[in-house]
């Protein structure tokens, strides 16, 4: 019998996508608006703002601590579990910060502190907890499985963010804004339960890395040394270098410049998410029938024209941001996980969370300095009243157009080298 068709293998796929649904919950309230309101509540400006939004990408830097403890793990479960259910209380209470007697940067600094942390307790253990996951997945159907997660954590995430968008401005708008904080904060902590009680209805896995430790130059040699996966890197870093130029600075455009609420914020969300919805399956069967290589290049057409419609984003042409919200989260549905998929096709099955680190790690470090850059590109132009020499353009229509370049660029290397190499599905 085909162990993938045992009731232990189809109940912890099932607890799977569960986890990976309420752990989407939980990045879209410590993110983007959510984020953003609290943030400005706090008295931080638009540039720093834009550097805290993308500390996630900084923090796939924690994940290379994963390398020193991995080959030891005889079990899986409880590491993950009690790292992951860290993260989630870390970071439901940033929402308590704005109820502290502290100055300004005081605040700051202690926002910026507890999401390192629970970015920390997320990504150290985020390689072992994907392959665990994925170790009850036949390999010929990882890209359909990945679609179908991604599909069911989208459907009730609309519904979910949604909601809790519109109750946060019932809250703003009878001045209660830190009562939001603590609505926010009564939902992490319900979704948190629940992602813990997915963990724990998943089989438990023993040796993910063949049991053995393994020297740093065996997994270099094994990893960057591999050219083909070394190539596959490259992509990931070009595209990080793209969106985090951008993205992180997104938040405080709408809720600022284009004074959107974020209920509207919300609603935008939720009509992206419906985009990505949609092409969430056919990304996925695309990518099994055809090469994740070619999935992860037609994600980035979309991502391309999406920062092209940004470029004329403001208070006169607001679609333009609906646009580019739509394209970029339907883009992401073909490069997420054609980017994780990658690994399994180059590497050896012993070294899969190795090459996860060191993927996730060197992306983390491309696209923190990425969103730096931008955070000094946007505090320019807001210091030169919005124009760049002599044209009214907001910094984030500068920033987009740098991404549009660098998602050319990524393009242009996919079609040429990765899109040429032969991918190994086991």
């Amino acid at each position: 019998m085909n162990p993938f068709d045992t009731k232990p293998y189809r109940r912890s796929r099932g607890a799977y996508a569960a986890q990976c649904t309420f752990e989407y919950f939980i990045s879209i309230l410590a993110a983007d608006a959510f984020l953003a309101k609290l943030l400005t509540d706090i008295g931080v400006s638009d540039a720093v703002t834009g550097v805290i939004s993308s500390l996630i990408s900084f923090s796939f830097l924690f994940q290379f601590v994963a390398l020193t403890f991995a080959d030891r793990l005889k079990r899986v479960k409880k590491t993950v579990m009690a790292f992951d259910t860290a993260s989630q209380l870390l970071f439901m209470s940033i929402f308590f910060i704005p109820f502290l007697k502290l100055s300004v940067g005081a605040k700051t600094a202690l926002v910026t502190a507890v999401l390192l942390a629970a970015y920390f307790c997320m990504y150290v253990i985020l390689s072992i907890c994907y392959k665990w996951g994925n170790s009850f997945v036949e390999p010929g159907k990882r890209g359909r499985y990945s679609a179908t997660k991604e599909m069911i954590s989208l459907a009730s995430g609309m519904g979910f963010t949604l909601a809790v968008g519109f109750i946060v401005d019932r809250f703003e708008a009878a001045g209660n804004l830190h009562g939001a904080f603590l609505f926010i904060a009564a939902c992490m902590f319900v979704v948190c339960a629940c992602n813990f009680v997915s963990f724990l209805l998943m089989e438990d896995r023993e040796n993910l890395t063949g049991g053995s430790k393994k020297r740093l130059p065996d997994m270099l040699r094994h990893t960057l040394g591999n050219r083909n996966f070394r190539h596959t890197v490259i992509l990931a870093c070009l595209w990080d270098a793209a969106r985090y130029m951008t993205v992180g600075f997104m938040g405080t455009f709408k809720t600022g410049d284009l004074a959107m609420t974020v209920g509207t914020v919300q609603v935008i969300n939720t009509a992206a998410s419906l985009g990505r919805f949609a092409v969430s399956r056919p990304f996925g069967s695309f990518s099994d029938q055809h090469t994740y290589a070619k999935g992860f290049r037609l994600a980035l057409y979309l991502a391309a024209a999406g920062f092209a419609f940004n470029l004329f984003s403001g208070p006169s042409a607001k679609w333009c941001v609906v646009a580019f919200t739509v394209l970029y989260h339907m883009s992401l549905a073909g490069t997420n996980q054609n980017n994780y998929n990658m690994t399994y096709c180059y590497l050896e099955e012993d070294y899969i969370i190795h090459g996860l680190a060191v993927n996730d790690g060197l992306r983390g470090i491309v696209g923190f300095l990425s969103s730096l850059c931008g955070s000094r590109i946007l505090s320019a132009v807001q210091k030169n009243g919005n124009r760049i020499f002599g044209v009214s353009l907001y910094g984030q229509q500068a920033l987009s157009a740098l991404s549009l370049l660098l998602t050319i660029a990524a393009i242009l290397f996919n079609k040429a080298v990765v899109g040429k190499q032969k991918e190994e599905r086991k």
